[in-house]
């Protein structure tokens, strides 16, 4: 008789375990880039597109945040490209929030010349390293 009420009440159990619902699967960070000019802050038609998708993807999630680093390639001192790389950055939050993603959610800073998508030597223009990358979490 015992055996029989253990293994009812077991049996109680795991199906009230399957009735509970398992929690979503975190979401994948989506990642873009923007492309700037040499010693310039101003974004393109190109990747103005970029951010207003990135923009969309935002609102898409739920209390979803983005984070935004900009880059210089290796013209000029470092310590311009730090500002430049920082200008770029704010540049494109400024942008995300005229596509309408809420200031309080984006997060920026400049990287200067440190991540290089491609390896140069020092005063190398490479288009490709001077560039923000947006990262919606």
């Amino acid at each position: 008789m015992f055996k029989k009420l253990f293994a009812l009440i077991v049996a109680a159990v795991a199906l009230g375990a399957c009735d509970q619902k398992a929690p979503p699967p975190p979401v994948a960070p989506v990642s873009y880039m923007v492309f700037f000019d040499l010693g310039s802050t101003k974004i393109s038609e190109q990747s103005q597109n970029t951010v207003a998708q990135a923009a969309q993807v935002f609102k898409s999630r739920a209390n979803a945040r983005i984070d935004v680093t900009g880059y210089a390639d290796t013209v000029g001192s470092p310590a311009v490209n730090m500002q430049i790389s920082t200008a770029r950055a704010n540049k494109v939050r400024d942008d995300l929030i005229a596509n309408g993603v809420p200031a309080s959610a984006i997060t920026t800073r400049g990287a200067g010349e440190e991540g290089l998508l491609v390896g140069t030597g020092n005063d190398q223009k490479e288009p490709r390293n001077r560039r923000a990358v947006l990262v919606i979490n």
